[in-house]
């Protein structure tokens, strides 16, 4: 199916620093220090680079497969009978974390911003607005995100610049004080949250322009998206204190409640909010968007627009029924997640990518 090109490099790049961002703005600096402690910074490193390998990956991903979506790919590598096991197994894991970020939204704010509000009706109004977005399109939601990104980045440097005062570089110390060991391990988690979920994107490789820039492309999203998740795990650990970090749940938004500049800006904790919004609602409509498109690519339909109510009511019943409390998505994060995605995200593309690379070397003269 020809795809009509509708998205630039630097669009597609502000796609992919939001992605990055997403959740782990708020939930990755408590994970890393309850492993590594006060090298949770290094563990931060390590995962990046990580990421940039698996970023170029999918850049080649996408540029070999320069007109077919990842589960087109999927079909069109291994026909439907043998592929469909592929696709189905990709399926559930992003309706697992369609359902884990929705979650992680109503978490939030029924916690720290409206206590005592329903849940159930902060899921209907964020699906709300998810599926109308998802409608618009793409191009729409690119366009928007180039509108979001400089606010984005603007709150970012204010909260940098008024919690600089307050960095305890005692609170590094001592440095690998239990060798590498934990640090490796932080990073192994960091590979799974956020870098490999970004195989989600290559569902939208096919609308990009300049594909032969596909590599700089995703290489500078993740560059500039590990950038800011390193300072901002530095700031909790040097700010915060490893110990305080981990037993937070979201670390970055007490560092918000820490300004205090000359008793007039105090407890600037919306700027964290207002990043994390903007982060996390470009992560899910993302999502979202991919598991549609790929629904309806998989059924051969004319539209994805069809699929979009129906996913949205199978969410909020799914999110409600799947995610019971905080506890048990911790020990998901602990235990399952980064498996699971590793599987997905990682063995099921390097397959399909092997594979095709094979068809194509036997079919050749």
């Amino acid at each position: 199916m020809k795809k009509e090109v509708v998205l630039s490099s630097f669009q597609f790049s502000i796609l992919i620093i939001l992605f990055v961002l997403g959740s782990s703005v708020l939930f990755l600096p408590a994970m890393l220090t309850g492993i590594a402690k006060q090298d949770a910074s290094f563990s931060v490193i390590i995962g990046s680079i990580s990421g940039v390998l698996i970023a170029y990956f999918y850049a080649h991903f996408g540029r070999y497969f320069h007109n077919k979506s990842y589960i087109e790919a999927i079909k069109d590598t291994f026909g439907s009978k043998i592929g469909v096991f592929f696709v189905l197994f990709t399926f559930s894991y992003l309706i697992f974390l369609c359902s884990i970020l929705i979650w992680d939204i109503g978490d939030f704010i029924i916690t720290q911003i409206l206590p005592g509000t329903p849940i159930q009706s902060i899921y209907i109004l964020f699906l709300i607005v998810v599926v109308y977005v998802t409608r618009l399109g793409i191009e729409t939601l690119a366009r928007t995100a180039e509108i979001f990104l400089p606010w984005v980045f603007l709150l970012f440097l204010i909260l940098i610049i008024l919690l600089f005062p307050e960095l305890e570089w005692s609170n590094a110390l001592p440095i690998f004080e239990n060798g590498i060991k934990p640090s490796l391990y932080g990073a192994y988690y960091m590979i799974g949250f956020p870098f490999l979920e970004l195989f989600t994107l290559l569902m939208f490789t096919p609308y990009i322009k300049s594909k032969d820039k596909l590599s700089n492309t995703f290489l500078i999203g993740v560059t500039v998206g590990s950038v800011a998740l390193i300072i901002l795990t530095a700031y909790c650990v040097l700010i915060l204190g490893p110990g305080i970090t981990t037993r937070q749940e979201y670390p970055i938004y007490v560092l918000g409640k820490k300004i205090s500049l000359g008793n007039f800006l105090e407890r600037l904790e919306i700027i964290v909010a207002i990043m994390w919004f903007i982060s996390i609602f470009f992560k899910l409509t993302l999502t979202f968007y991919a598991l549609c498109l790929g629904i309806s690519q998989f059924l051969n339909l004319k539209s994805y627009k069809v699929v979009t109510i129906p996913s949205a009511i199978f969410f909020f019943v799914i999110t409600l029924i799947l995610i019971p409390n905080s506890v048990y998505i911790k020990e998901y994060s602990k235990y399952t997640n980064t498996p699971y995605i590793i599987t997905v995200g990682l063995i099921i593309p390097a397959l399909v990518y092997i594979t095709a690379l094979l068809k194509q070397k036997f079919k050749s003269p």
